[in-house]
């Protein structure tokens, strides 16, 4: 069958906490040796955001993760997984947020989805494999200035540049995701 991953914290934007890495690493070391799963959805509650990012209030505890614990590792799970990963982006997806959107096979968007990347507004460095895996689909021009301007790519621009597989009405819409 196909199971669904929630990014659930929709009071903050769904802005992702250490617990939160933890449980969605779970989810996806779980879903993967489960052999009824043939394919995975990861969306989010509300439709005002994907993921917002890591949260500033809990950006500490996030930082000082062990990285070498990759049994803890969310994208590290979900590229182990054996069976496609869809990503259906309702809102804004913005730094981890975004990463986590480029962890998934195939992405769908709704119209009013977003995709940025501001690390290099604060100084900070991407972690989960943004700098390598956005070129790669977009070609470097449009990362490079994805990634140095912060600008956002809309979800139609997304589209066009083959960041998105397809802008549906609802990102997490079940017919469109088992037609997918």
């Amino acid at each position: 069958g196909v199971a669904v991953v929630v990014i659930d914290s929709p009071k903050t934007v769904n802005a992702i906490t250490q617990v939160m890495l933890l449980s969605l690493a779970k989810a996806f070391r779980d879903l993967r040796v489960d052999r009824s799963v043939r394919a995975a959805v990861l969306t989010a509650t509300g439709r005002r955001a994907f993921s917002t990012g890591i949260d500033l209030g809990d950006a500490e505890r996030v930082f000082k993760m062990d990285e070498s614990r990759l049994d803890d590792d969310i994208v590290h799970q979900m590229e182990l997984c054996p069976f496609p990963i869809i990503g259906a982006v309702n809102g804004v997806a913005i730094n981890a947020g975004f990463e986590l959107a480029l962890a998934c096979d195939v992405l769908l968007a709704s119209p009013r989805a977003s995709f940025r990347d501001t690390h290099a507004a604060f100084g900070i460095l991407p972690s989960w494999g943004l700098s390598q895996k956005l070129p790669r689909i977009v070609g470097a021009n449009v990362a490079r200035m994805t990634s140095l301007t912060a600008a956002p790519l809309t979800a139609t621009d997304a589209r066009r540049c083959g960041l998105v597989n397809a802008i549906v009405h609802e990102a997490h819409d079940a017919h469109d995701m088992r037609d997918v």
